[in-house]
């Protein structure tokens, strides 16, 4: 006979104040009502920050089939992300002196291939690293996750930045169109293409981009906002302390990035300070 054993938690009691009026009614109006939605979050990220199989999820936290169809529904319906734009129009300062492009290249596990094409997006492919999806991050000023995108590990960051821009528009709640462009947007040499910053520019957003060796120099570039861009990266580093993000087990990219979604809240909670 095993004992049981402690389970780590992570939501705070402010954390829980704060998103619980964001997410799906508990007593929806037809059917049972649904168990408690604490309890499923914190079974989502005890998965997301263990990186073990669903069938390992502790039975004291919730029933790996419940929470795995759970999953599944809210992913689908986008609560995922709606929960973080609704943090986003929360937060008293939204960043928008400049947003920050990167991408970082994830180790795919072998129980992440062999998924059917009918069965929805993959995202995977082989660089240099080996079997691999790639991430791409759009983040505020402050270093807070506002978009991501996910393509196979060999592709170029450039094919990796029309979607974050395509998404990340936000609604504050005010009268007219939501806000989505940023003053500037700062990257790396991997975003230093002739078309790429003119098109920037032409929206009247100014790329804080480095130039190549072989390109002619870029007049927007600043080298003091340049030194901002270690908060993308830092960014990486606090999603990849969730081990089911470090490492991609997820055979479908809805589900790898349901994960991704879920570690972006928790960022987007504490930067709020409610972690006591």
């Amino acid at each position: 006979h095993l004992r049981r054993v402690t389970i780590r938690t992570m939501l705070t009691d402010p954390m829980w104040d704060r998103l619980s009026p964001l997410l799906p009614p508990q007593k929806p109006r037809t059917g049972r009502p649904s168990l408690d939605h604490r309890r499923f979050l914190e079974a989502v990220l005890w998965l997301a920050r263990t990186g073990s199989p669903w069938r390992d999820l502790p039975s004291e936290l919730m029933n790996w089939r419940t929470a795995w169809r759970r999953r599944q529904r809210w992913g689908a319906a986008g609560v995922w992300g709606r929960v973080i734009g609704a943090l986003r129009a929360m937060a008293p300062e939204a960043g928008w002196e400049a947003h920050l492009l990167d991408s970082s290249v994830i180790r795919a596990h072998a129980h992440a291939a062999g998924a059917r094409r009918a069965a929805g997006k993959q995202a995977l492919g082989r660089s240099r690293g080996g079997f691999s999806t790639k991430l791409h991050l759009r983040a505020d000023a402050k270093g807070r996750p506002v978009a991501l995108h996910l393509t196979g590990g060999e592709r170029h960051d450039l094919l990796g930045v029309r979607p974050p821009f395509e998404q990340g528009a936000l609604r504050t709640g005010r009268r007219g169109r939501p806000r989505w462009k940023p003053r500037a947007v700062i990257g790396d040499k991997a975003y230093s293409a002739a078309w790429l910053l003119d098109a920037f520019r032409r929206k009247r957003i100014v790329p804080v981009i480095p130039n190549r060796a072989d390109q002619p120099e870029n007049p927007d570039f600043d080298r003091a906002a340049y030194r901002g861009r270690n908060l993308v990266e830092r960014l990486v580093g606090k999603l990849k302390q969730f081990r089911r993000i470090a490492t991609r087990y997820d055979k479908l990219v809805a589900h790898y990035l349901a994960f991704v979604q879920i570690a972006s809240i928790m960022i987007w909670s504490r930067s709020f300070g409610d972690t006591a």
